[in-house]
């Protein structure tokens, strides 16, 4: 596989790094000169991985091309390049749908989507592939998961809880101000949340049960876990959770 990289940002960063550390079969890696820093430290994993002059230069030398643009500057980047039929596109832009791109890409012969997260460089990332396609698959399942919808609405949804990172930090961070208003040093509350919650995640690998069933083990009744869900569920908490996300599929589906 001859694999290209337009746009060189923390997640190319992220995909790469995972590409060499779970050994991922690659020809060659072409990356985009943008964000020179950051090219220039990929290219010193392997020698196989080489900086080019210019995007074009990515497109020229690649059969698989990874798009890693932002939104915002999509149109005027891609816009400029001449893709060739014998391209396989893989578009990282958020919110924009497979026609779009299409539309940017004009003669390339297959166009998926992909939500790759700043995880899959530690083989811990979860990524979402739309339409199913075989080798976004062999790209992305070393790592992590690669869950894979032919359906963009379903591919928009998951899409859409990647946006929790920030308020899951928030949450934890919430956790350790109340640990540290009870005399905790903050060192030794954020050591025991992430080892906390890190056990947490694991759990949810072992089996495929439902989380539901997992909130169930998870309480005693009349116990301490019981009381805080209850306390939540019942001021709306989860709710007001389940509002923002619909906020956000709003603006992911350009309704907002």
């Amino acid at each position: 596989m001859r694999i290209g990289f337009i746009g060189t940002g923390a997640i190319t960063k992220a995909v790469v790094t995972g590409m060499i550390r779970f050994d991922v079969p690659f020809e060659r890696v072409a990356l985009s000169p943008r964000n020179a820093q950051t090219a220039a430290g990929l290219a010193k994993l392997d020698a196989r991985i080489e900086v080019c002059a210019s995007n074009q230069d990515v497109l020229d030398s690649t059969d698989v091309v990874c798009i890693a643009v932002v939104p915002d500057i999509a149109a005027d980047v891609l816009g400029k390049l001449t893709f060739d039929a014998r391209h396989h596109v893989i578009s990282f832009i958020a919110g924009k749908s497979l026609d779009e791109i299409r539309a940017f890409v004009r003669r390339s012969a297959k166009v998926v989507r992909a939500v790759p997260l700043p995880a899959v460089a530690a083989g811990k990332g979860s990524t979402v592939i739309c339409p199913r396609d075989d080798i976004a698959r062999t790209l992305f399942a070393p790592l992590g998961e690669a869950v894979e919808v032919d359906d963009e609405h379903q591919f928009n949804a998951l899409s859409a809880t990647s946006a929790t990172m920030a308020a899951f930090f928030a949450l934890l961070e919430e956790q350790a101000s109340w640990l540290v208003r009870q005399g905790v040093p903050y060192a030794s509350a954020r050591s025991f949340l992430s080892g906390y919650h890190v056990g947490l995640a694991h759990e949810t690998t072992l089996d495929t049960k439902p989380f539901s069933a997992m909130i169930g083990h998870a309480i005693t009744p009349g116990g301490l876990n019981e009381q805080l869900n209850r306390e939540l569920s019942e001021r709306g908490t989860y709710a007001h959770y389940s509002e923002a996300l619909d906020s956000i599929m709003r603006r992911v589906q350009g309704r907002d």
